[in-house]
C-alpha cells in the first residue's frame, strides 16, 4: 500500500516535471528518478534563494525598525516639553471651563435680576404722572423685562438711562402740550404744566393722572380759586416766585372732591326734616336779628332820652312814660305812681316781643334733628333688612339723613339760644332802665313838699 502511494507521488511529480517541461518525455523509472533529483535540486535552489532573499528582507526589516525606533525616541524626547505644555493646557482648559460656568451661572442671575428690576420699573412708571408726558419709556421698560435672552450691555445702559431721565425729570417744572379728558369725556389737546411729579394743571384747571390708561382727567370738581388763580400766573409766567398747592399723590386727594359732597348736597342729605330745621333756623336768625336791631336802637333812644328828660319824645319807651305822668302834679303821689306803672307794663310787650318764639326754635331744633335722627336710622334698618349688609352705600342715605340732620339741629339751636340770651338780656336792661327812671320821678314827688 505504501508503494504504491509513494508510485503515485512519483508519478505525479513525474506528471508536473512533464507539463513544466513539455519537451520531456519520461519513459522509465530511471528517467522519472533523473527527472525527480533534477527537480529536487531545481527547488533546493529555489528555496536556498528565497531563504537568501528572506533573510535579506529581514535584516532590511530590523534596520528600518531601529531606525524608526532611534526616531521615535528623538521624537519623543523633542515632544516632552510640548507634553507638560498639553498638559498644562488642559488644567487651564479645565480650570476655564469651570470659570465659564461660573460666570454663566452668575450672568443667568444677572438676567433674573435685571428683568426682575425692569419689571418693577415698568409697574412705578405706569404709575408716575410722568407718563403722560413721556409714554414711550413704559413699552421700552416692558421690552426690557419680558425678554428672554441674556441681558446685554445695551440693555443695561438703556436702563440705566431711563432712571436717570426718570430722577432729572421728576425734578423739573415742565411745560408740555398733551391730551385731557374734560368732565363731559371729551379729549382735547392743550397745554400742560407739570409740577414735578405731583400735580398738572391745564389752564389753571387741575388734572388727575389715570395710571390705568396713562390719561390726564379734568377734575369734576376743582379747589378754591384762588389755587387755580396761582396756577394759571405759573402758566402765564416766565420768571417769579408764586406759591401752589401740591398733592403729593398725583391728584388723587384732589380727585377724591369729587366724590365728597359740598354744603348744598350736605344739606339735600337731611332730607325733608334738615329742610325744615333750615326753614326754622332762618326764621330764627331773623327773628333775632330784629330783636336785636330793634333793642339797640331803642337803647340808644333811650339814652338820648336821658339827656333830655326834660323834653320826652314818643319814639322811645322812656320818653312815652314820662309823658303819661305830664300833667300830673307831684303832690299825687299814688296816682303818679300808678299812671308809671302803667305806661311801663305798656312798654314792655313791645321790649320782650318774640322773645318766645326764639327760645321756642332753639328748643324745637335739636328735637327735629332727633327726629331725622330716628327716622333716617329707620331707613337704614329698611335697607339692611332688603338688600343685606354686603354694600354700604345702600346704607348710607339713611345713615346720611341720621347725621346731617342732628347736625343741623345742633347748628340752629346753638346760635338761637346765644341770640335768645342777647335779646332776653337786652329787654331786661330796658325794662330796668324804665323802673329806675320811674322810680326816680317817684323820689323827686316824694322830696317835693
Amino acid at each position: 500500500m505504501r508503494r504504491l502511494l509513494i508510485i503515485a507521488l512519483l508519478l505525479g511529480a513525474c506528471a508536473v516535471t512533464a507539463q513544466e517541461q513539455p519537451g520531456t518525455q519520461i519513459e522509465n523509472l530511471d528517467a522519472l528518478l533523473q527527472s525527480v533529483k533534477q527537480e529536487q535540486a531545481r527547488q533546493r535552489a529555489i528555496n536556498r534563494q528565497r531563504e537568501q532573499e528572506f533573510l535579506a528582507d529581514k535584516r532590511e526589516q530590523q534596520r528600518l525598525l531601529e531606525a524608526a525606533q532611534r526616531e521615535f525616541e528623538q521624537q519623543q524626547k523633542q515632544n516632552q516639553p510640548l507634553l507638560a505644555v498639553t498638559d498644562n493646557n488642559a488644567n487651564e482648559i479645565a480650570r476655564l471651563e469651570a470659570e465659564l460656568v461660573k460666570v454663566v451661572e452668575d450672568i443667568g442671575d444677572l438676567s433674573s435680576t435685571f428683568r426682575e428690576f425692569a419689571g418693577d420699573f415698568a409697574a412705578v412708571f405706569q404709575e408716575s404722572m410722568l407718563t403722560a408726558q413721556l409714554g414711550d419709556r413704559v413699552e421700552v421698560m416692558r421690552e426690557l423685562a419680558s425678554a428672554d435672552t441674556q441681558a446685554t450691555i445695551e440693555d443695561i445702559q438703556t436702563l440705566w438711562l431711563l432712571l436717570q431721565e426718570d430722577m432729572t425729570e421728576a425734578g423739573k417744572i415742565t411745560q408740555f402740550d398733551a391730551s385731557v379728558i374734560d368732565t363731559a369725556g371729551a379729549t382735547r389737546n392743550t397745554s400742560v404744566l407739570r409740577l414735578g411729579v405731583f400735580n398738572a394743571w391745564a389752564q389753571g384747571d387741575y388734572l388727575r393722572y389715570v395710571p390705568e390708561t396713562g390719561e390726564l382727567l379734568l377734575l369734576s370738581r376743582q379747589p378754591p380759586a384762588r389755587f387755580r388763580k396761582a396756577a394759571r400766573a405759573v402758566t402765564e409766567a416766565e420768571s417769579g416766585l408764586f406759591t401752589l398747592a401740591v398733592d403729593p399723590t398725583g391728584g388723587n386727594l384732589l380727585g377724591m372732591l369729587s366724590f365728597t359732597p359740598d354744603l348744598r348736597e350736605r344739606v339735600a342729605q337731611g332730607g325733608t326734616i334738615g329742610m325744615i330745621i333750615i326753614g326754622l333756623g332762618v326764621i330764627g336768625l331773623l327773628l333775632t336779628t330784629w330783636r336785636l336791631l330793634y333793642l339797640l336802637v331803642i337803647s340808644r333812644r333811650i339814652r338820648r332820652q336821658l339827656s333830655a328828660v326834660a323834653s320826652p319824645t314818643d319814639d322811645n319807651p322812656l320818653g312815652r312814660v314820662l309823658k303819661a305822668v305830664e300833667g300830673i302834679s307831684l303832690e299825687q303821689e299814688e296816682l303818679l305812681q300808678l299812671k308809671l306803672d302803667e305806661a311801663v307794663l305798656a312798654e314792655i310787650p313791645a321790649l320782650e316781643r318774640g322773645n318766645g318764639l326764639i327760645k321756642l326754635l332753639a328748643a324745637t331744633s335739636p328735637l327735629l334733628g332727633l327726629l331725622g335722627t330716628v327716622t333716617g336710622m329707620i331707613l337704614t334698618f329698611q335697607a339692611i333688612s332688603l338688600f343685606g349688609t354686603g354694600d354700604p352705600k345702600l346704607m348710607a342715605g339713611g345713615i346720611s339723613q341720621a347725621l346731617v340732620t342732628t347736625v343741623l339741629g345742633l347748628v340752629v339751636a346753638i346760635p338761637l339760644l346765644f341770640g335768645h340770651s342777647v335779646v332776653a338780656f337786652l329787654a331786661r336792661g330796658t325794662v330796668q332802665r324804665l323802673d329806675e327812671q320811674c322810680a326816680g320821678v317817684l323820689a323827686r314827688s316824694a322830696e317835693g313838699p
